[in-house]
């Protein structure tokens, strides 16, 4: 009988070794008082809590759990980390005015310690160079921060993920170079090279193994929407989004870099752009995402735009205007209303503003109001510029107010919507003024 307590000892001690020990991210926070959560978020879960009385939190992670890159996420900071089932990890992010200096203990402190190093953010491109000095530099920093991995003497396997994760990040700034240079060097003639559309396409390979790196679905989007839009006209969004799948589908041939394109594409476009033309996308979303996952977030993000849909009723509004008079929604009743969402401290909403005057000049006397309403939190601002610039329309201020935007989903501002005579809603996403799809809008509605 004792022996056999003593082969079961055994057996249990052996269980005990191989079972994987649980792994705990633990963040602490000092030099601020900011209340922010902290979160851990993964490719496919995000943990998230409160900090405790110590300015801590932990975070467990799910046992079955891989090997991947992560972000630790504090306010508007965000660090990179690598996390690994069995190498726990503390973080304490010490707060240095707006820089943020954080230090690892644990297991899994060595490769999240030089994830955060200084080599990192010493390298900072530079956007006024010409194409070849440029593309050289990228080289330059390829080869320096290899030969940095290389003096670490981390395990093989992570060793290769972290060069393709160098190669995506540096040349992440390859892709960004159309956009940056003409203002860095301020020349808004530049057009990009055929060498330099040609360096980007060598840059990005079809590696559906490292879709769990966001370095790697970083650069997959830009390059999409680069090299697929290069041709075409700025205006019409459903024009352009349709040219990105059909670049993407013809360049990506795996199911898995398909799908997370073709769900990434139309995700964003919802969320930005509503489901009033989603018809003629939707054929696509359901033949290239099979994931249940994926098409459980999409679904959702439709059903909450199903309320601004097309021909639903908007919720109204009552603001003051400039004059501080009350205007309300049902006041505007009988014509159609064209609504500017802004700010003054929005430069893109000041760039609308001489485009917006000219179509309520076009539009003088027919039969649509032009609303412009304020977030501004600074009130005073809002005056001043309303009657500085001489601003026409209807304008109004929301008091801090958001219940009108909060029922548009609006993150990012300006925000254009038309609504009919009645208050439904005919485009809750409306084009800019700046854009010629405004006038063949307006031109199509009845009795304008």
């Amino acid at each position: 009988m004792t022996k056999f307590y003593f082969i079961a000892g055994l057996a249990l001690a052996a269980m005990s070794c191989t079972t994987t020990p649980k792994t705990v991210v633990s963040v602490h926070v000092e030099g601020t008082e900011m209340n922010a959560q902290p979160a851990l978020m993964m490719q496919d879960t995000t943990y998230s809590a409160a900090l405790d009385s110590t300015r801590s939190v932990s975070f467990t992670l799910a046992e079955n759990g891989k090997a991947e890159y992560a972000y630790v996420r504090f306010g508007r900071m965000q660090l990179p980390v690598y996390v690994e089932p069995g190498k726990s990890f503390d973080v304490s992010l010490k707060m240095e005015g707006r820089r943020v200096v954080p230090a690892f203990t644990g297991k899994g402190a060595p490769v999240n310690t030089y994830l955060n190093g200084e080599t990192f953010y010493e390298l900072r491109p530079d956007f006024k160079a010409d194409e070849e000095t440029f593309m050289k530099s990228l080289q330059d920093a390829e080869a320096k921060l290899l030969a940095n991995l290389d003096a670490q003497k981390f395990n093989s396997e992570f060793v290769q993920t972290e060069k393709r994760r160098i190669h995506y990040m540096v040349y992440s700034w390859l892709i960004r170079y159309p956009s940056y240079h003409p203002y860095y060097a301020q020349d808004q003639d530049y057009k990009p090279s055929d060498k330099l559309y040609a360096a980007i396409k060598s840059a990005v390979q079809e590696e559906p193994e490292l879709l769990t790196l966001p370095e790697y679905r970083e650069i997959l989007d830009s390059y999409i929407s680069i090299l697929g839009t290069k041709d075409i006209q700025p205006g019409n969004m459903e024009n352009r989004i349709q040219a990105q799948l059909d670049f993407a589908l013809k360049h990506f041939n795996t199911p898995a870099v398909q799908e997370y394109v073709v769900d990434n594409v139309l995700s964003s476009y919802v969320g930005y752009a509503g489901i009033d033309n989603l018809d003629r996308f939707i054929g696509i979303y359901n033949e290239k995402v099979s994931s249940p996952d994926k098409k459980a977030a999409f679904q959702a993000l439709c059903d909450k735009w199903e309320k601004v849909a097309k021909g639903q009723p908007s919720i109204g509004f009552k603001y003051l205007d400039i004059k501080g008079k009350e205007v309300s929604l049902a006041d505007l009743k009988g014509k159609y209303v064209y609504i500017d969402c802004w700010a003054t401290w929005c430069g893109p909403c000041l760039g609308e503003l001489p485009h917006l005057q000219k179509l309520e000049h076009k539009y003088k006397g027919r039969n649509i109001h032009f609303v412009s309403i304020s977030c501004d939190q600074d009130k005073a601002a809002w005056e001043k510029m309303v009657k500085d610039v001489k601003l026409g329309g209807i304008q109004l201020h929301n008091g801090g107010d958001n219940e009108f935007m909060d029922f548009f989903m609006i993150n990012g501002i300006p925000r254009f919507i038309l609504l009919d005579r009645e208050g439904k809603i005919i485009a809750s996403n409306a084009p800019r003024p700046s854009n010629p799809e405004t006038v063949k809008l307006f031109n199509s509605l009845k009795g304008i």
